[in-house]
């Protein structure tokens, strides 16, 4: 630096200004200086509002073409480096430093107060001291002012190492009634070596410096603006905050400023004195820097022009980082606590807590946790702004089932300035912890059984979910499916709230609606798993649960039809419904209405009974019901298959149909051809077959059904030439070509003492009788499968039962095949069976399915019927006898005659029934007692006992008929006319009373099956003689209908029950009722006190049931059990009879 300062900068602009905004304002630096050497200054712009800008200036004065002097070798200290910009305005102002600078200067300021120009003893002199902080000598420099108003003295020293200098600053104004200010630079230098190079460093000291001239006891009229209060932003202990305001002249002349601090004031003022020109302003900064925390309120004195005064409060804080953080609970070893809500393990659960900010700076906020199970927002770094309260989540992660989690973490605080860290860091301990379980949802009911939903339609389930455990969690229910039958994977199961949320031990209701797709048995397995939100805010779901909480089983049904019953409205041949069913294929029929599938049409064979050719028609009756409670609409129509022609048939005006009108759509007919099958209404199927055409013809029917679903019903009618003898089996074997029949004797126990017999059933369709003969099959007498049958003569359209005995000595599968012959061909008859355990079960495939009442009653409309179609005998030993009561029901108005025909089996059964004929009065019904008398054959089958049945009001009216047509045509043979055109006989119904064209009443025919099973020589069946059977009275269990099991109906003794009892006399009375004889008893009678149901009970377990029981069992014969109780009182059935029930 040059020895003399005769260099300054200047600015073009001024010293002060206003700048718009957006403006900007272009300036020039100018410089002035002489001596030769290196020139710095650093100009500062005070900003309202902002820090201030600071400009480095270098200038250096070389001799031209010989540069002496390189700036490289100086370095300049920058202090906005270390600090904040604004710090070493005033750094060595302030009472207490944050560092020690290599030197420092006191007084900061000085203040000449008012001198004179001619009176130099009115111009005080004043001392700046300057101490070397550093141990090498430094060297002090003072830049002089140019106009030599402040004048130092000496201009430069040598400092030596931990000394002082003083330095004096003389004032000599020039001018009267002036103010002078000049901002005295000084520039203290030390020698530094850097890279083995001596460089001189460079530390600037700035000493404002004010004086005036002013005249005494003069008056300066001024007027200033600035503020009363100054509020500096917050900071820290030992940090230094600023701010800024302006103070502004609004007179012409300049005016003198200085603010007087308070003692030991922690504020500094810069410029602490100064000049503000006419009508322009000074931008004044403030600085604080507190030694402790707390708030900082100081009043300053400002005074203008040495005597006006005003005061300005400068207030300002220094804050430590406080947070407070919501706490959940007391916990004495920290700050707060904070608690989990139970969780689901491997789900993320949070809690909030609420962390305030108490001081008026930005606080930053670090957690510090060293476990794994959790997490805090933003990875747990946040800024929290000044004085604001902002919500804070936790994050919970457990991994371990059933467990107490419990930690404490640490929150870091510390206060922000500008984005930096100031102060020192405060800690917050907080107590966390938090339970974790798996999830326990249930449903109720656990299992639940839809049984029958109808493909395509929906069934919708309420169920309860139910949190058993002590989470809240969000589940999500999902199913599997498995089943038997159709494809399974269209079948839809629709939730209507498959996300639920539910709080502990609460429960909420769900629909799920089942929609079948096929048909066949399913298993809905409803799991579910639990869906949570992460801390990404995306929701996730933990692996699927496993455990199945809910089963809901099901069985998808298409609307099925099912032939339930077959009768034999008329046939020359005497058929039981089980030989209908047996011969018309029936089974088939029933297994292709469940076959059958939308839009896969299906094909069936059904057959009628083969007959010879013959002129009247043969009628049966299919009772049709439903296999599921769901109603069936069917529709049936003929589909041409022959190769005959169509006939194009007129039906309307311009509209012609091509039509099947050969000979063949006459053979079979099917009506009606539409109706609705449901539950409570059976629909009854009328087959029409007419033999007029030989051989083997075919026609087909199509039966549509819901769901698109399609079968061709192909009916089979075989016409034969009444000229050689044939015989046909009552179980058609459908699938099997070679056989005249194929009987299955199912299992049969091992090692039997006797032989179980099996019958092969044969009838005659012709008109002439046929011989039946065994040709081989019984080639060794101890085989396995013999034939007991060798040779027998059937009668026209008669029956043939064909013995075959099967004793199994081996639990394997046997098959014989028997020759025989009726006519010029052989026949072959197979014959199988199983070996089964000694102790098994016979299995019994000649028994008929129960039928339900509905479609019992569904043909009992005025006509002639039996109370039963089918009755199983209980197992019974050979040479015995059982009875049982059935009875035949008239429901027309015509007086009807009953003669049961005589069924015998030789050698292995013989039915007798008792009354073996009789007449039925119209609307009422007769009691038969049925005896089946086993021979000594022990023998399973099942036969069929018939009853010719005949209108006798027809026939009388027949008779009558016939009677008044033979009258008359004597009556006619004797009267004559003779007229012009000759001689002739008046007809017999010109004249009444007329001959009508009746028929012969011929006699119908009903049958009804019974199955047989009689053991041989084997222990453990209870032997009788045959005295005691006939003692043995008839099981009158008139109520059990064909459902009952034949195991659980006893043989022996009394079968009647008290409630059965109790309805039979119900029925008595009813009866009496309507009798002249007992009216007027039973209505005096009713007059008494009528007795309780417990009074009843008693009186007829003491006096009434004991001498019932000896007159039902004393020996009488059942016929005459029947007359003793039906008919010595005269008493009639009423018009629902007692049978009806069964």
């Amino acid at each position: 630096m040059p020895a003399s300062g005769q260099g300054c900068f200047q600015i073009s602009t001024g010293n002060c200004g206003l700048i718009r905004a957006f403006e900007t304002i272009t300036t020039t630096v100018m410089f002035t200086g002489i001596p030769l050497g290196i020139y710095t200054g650093e100009l500062v712009c005070l900003v309202l509002h902002q820090h201030p800008l600071f400009l480095n200036v270098y200038a250096t004065v070389v001799l031209p073409g010989n540069p002496l002097l390189s700036i490289r070798e100086h370095v300049y200290v920058k202090s906005w480096k270390q600090k904040s910009r604004s710090v070493h305005l005033m750094e060595n102002s302030l009472n207490r430093l944050i560092y020690i600078p290599p030197a420092s200067v006191f007084e900061r300021y000085l203040d000449f107060g008012t001198g004179s120009v001619t009176d130099v003893t009115r111009n005080i002199s004043q001392t700046i001291c300057v101490t070397n902080h550093e141990d090498q000598e430094g060297y002090m420099q003072w830049m002089p002012d140019p106009d030599n108003v402040f004048l130092v003295d000496p201009i430069a020293s040598v400092i030596p190492p931990n000394e002082s200098r003083l330095f004096t600053v003389r004032y000599r104004p020039k001018i009267e009634n002036e103010v002078y200010g000049y901002l005295m630079c000084g520039d203290y230098q030390v020698k530094k070596f850097v890279s083995d190079e001596i460089r001189l460093k460079h530390l600037l000291f700035r000493i404002p410096c004010t004086g005036n001239t002013w005249m005494p006891c003069v008056e300066w009229v001024t007027e200033w603006d600035c503020p009363s209060e100054v509020i500096l932003p917050p900071t820290v202990p030992t940090r230094t905050t600023f701010a800024n305001f302006m103070l502004s002249n609004k007179f012409e002349i300049p005016m003198h400023f200085k603010f007087d601090p308070p003692y030991g004031t922690n504020y500094v003022v810069m410029p602490v004195c100064g000049i503000v020109p006419s009508r322009g302003w000074q931008i004044i900064s403030v600085a604080l820097e507190p030694k402790c925390f707390g708030d900082y309120c100081e009043a300053w004195d400002l005074i203008i022009n040495k005597v006006q005064k005003t005061s300005i409060s400068f207030t300002g804080n220094a804050e430590m980082s406080q947070v407070e953080v919501m706490s959940h609970g007391y916990h004495p070893a920290t700050h707060a606590m904070l608690e989990f809500p139970p969780t689901i393990t491997g789900c993320t659960n949070y809690c909030t807590s609420y962390l305030h900010n108490l001081t008026r700076m930005e606080m930053h906020i670090r957690v510090l946790c060293n476990v794994d199970w959790m997490g805090a927002d933003d990875c747990g770094c946040i800024i929290l702004p000044p004085k604001e309260i902002i919500h804070y989540h936790w994050w919970f992660f457990p991994k371990i089932p059933d467990k107490v989690y419990e930690t404490t973490i640490t929150l870091s605080c510390v206060c922000l300035i500008k984005g930096e860290a100031v102060g020192e860091p405060t800690e917050v301990f907080i107590a966390i912890s938090g339970f974790s379980e798996f999830p326990d949802l249930r449903i109720l009911p656990k299992d639940n059984n839809l049984h029958d939903v109808v493909v395509g339609e929906s069934v919708t389930l309420p169920v309860t979910l139910y949190n058993n455990g002590s989470c809240y969690f969000t589940s999500k229910l999902y199913h599997t499916i498995r089943g038997m039958g159709d494809d399974y994977s269209g079948d839809r199961l629709e939730i209507d709230s498959s996300v639920n949320s539910l709080k502990p031990s609460n429960h909420c209701t769900v629909k799920m609606t089942v929609t079948p797709d096929g048909a066949g048995s399913r298993k809905l397995c409803i799991k579910y798993t639990v869906l949570y939100r992460t801390e990404n805010d995306e929701v996730e779901e933990i692996q699927p649960i496993k455990t199945k909480i809910c089963t809901i089983y099901y069985d998808g049904i298409y609307p099925t039809i099912k032939v339930k019953r077959t009768l034999s409205n008329k046939c020359p041949v005497i058929l039981s419904n089980h030989c209908v069913w047996n011969i018309v294929n029936v089974e088939d029929l029933n297994q292709a209405f469940v076959d059958c599938r939308p839009n896969e049409p299906i094909g069936v064979n059904i057959y009628a009974p083969d007959l010879c050719v013959r002129a009247d028609h043969v009628e049966l009756v299919f009772v049709m019901g439903c296999v599921y409670q769901v109603p069936v609409p069917w529709n049936l129509r003929r589909e041409k298959i022959c190769d005959c022609e169509m006939v194009q048939v007129k039906i309307a005006t311009s509209r012609y149909e091509m039509r099947h009108t050969c000979v063949h759509r006459e053979l079979v007919e099917l009506y009606p051809l539409s109706g609705i099958v449901s539950p409570d209404n059976p629909n009854l199927l009328y087959l029409k077959f007419t033999y007029s055409s030989k051989g083997m013809n075919t026609l087909c029917y199509v039966m549509t059904m819901p769901n698109q679903r399609t079968i061709y019903i192909y009916v089979h009618i075989y016409a034969y030439l009444n000229t050689r003898g044939l015989l046909t089996p009552l179980r058609r074997p459908v699938g099997v070509d070679g056989y005249l029949a194929v009987m299955d004797c199912g299992k049969v126990p091992i090692n039997n003492l006797d032989p179980v017999i099996r019958i092969v059933w044969l009838y005659n369709p012709t008109d002439v009788f046929t011989t039946w003969r065994l040709l081989r099959g019984n080639s060794k007498p101890d085989s396995v499968i013999r034939c007991l049958l060798y040779f027998a003569e059937v009668p026209p359209l008669g029956k043939l039962a064909i013995p075959f005995a099967f004793m199994p000595t081996e639990m394997i599968q046997y098959e014989v095949v028997f020759l025989c012959s009726f006519g010029y061909e052989n026949e072959r008859i197979q014959v199988k069976g199983e070996g089964g355990l000694p102790n098994c079960i016979e299995t019994r495939l000649d028994i008929p399915l129960p039928v339900e009442r509905v479609i019992r009653e569904a043909h009992r409309q005025e006509v002639v019927y039996l109370s039963t179609e089918h009755l199983t005998i209980p197992v019974m030993p050979t040479h015995s006898l059982s009875r049982d009561i059935i009875s035949i029901c008239n429901d027309t108005d015509h007086v009807m005659r009953f003669i049961w025909l005589p069924e015998r089996i030789a050698n292995i059964l013989n039915v007798v029934m008792t009354p073996c004929w009789g007449v039925i009065q119209p609307k009422s019904s007769e009691w038969i007692t049925m005896t089946a008398y086993t021979l000594q054959e022990p023998a399973t089958f099942t036969t069929s006992v018939a009853c010719e049945i005949l209108d006798l009001t027809n026939r009388k009216i027949y008779q009558q008929n016939r009677l008044l047509w033979r009258s008359k045509i004597e009556k006619c043979n004797q009267e004559f006319i003779i007229t012009e055109e000759g001689m002739f006989h008046p007809g017999i119904n010109d004249s009444p009373p007329y001959v009508l064209d009746l028929e012969k009443p011929q006699p119908s025919y009903l049958a009804m099956t019974v199955s047989v099973s009689s053991k041989g020589q084997r222990d453990g069946y209870p032997r009788l003689l045959l005295k005691e059977m006939w003692a043995q009275p008839p099981p009158y269990d008139l109520l059990a209908s064909d459902v009952t099991d034949f195991a659980e109906r006893p043989t022996t003794g009394n079968s009647m029950t008290i409630p059965d009892l109790l309805r039979i006399i119900d029925g008595i009375l009813w009866d009496a009722m309507h009798s002249k004889m007992f009216r007027s008893q039973i209505e005096y009678y009713s007059k008494e006190e009528i007795p309780t149901y417990e009074q009843v009970m008693r009186v007829y377990t003491r006096e009434v049931k004991p001498k019932l029981s000896r007159r039902v069992t004393s020996g009488i014969c059942d016929a005459i059990v029947n007359k003793a109780v039906f008919h010595n009182f005269g008493l009639n059935a009423k018009q629902s009879p007692i049978m009806e029930a069964e």
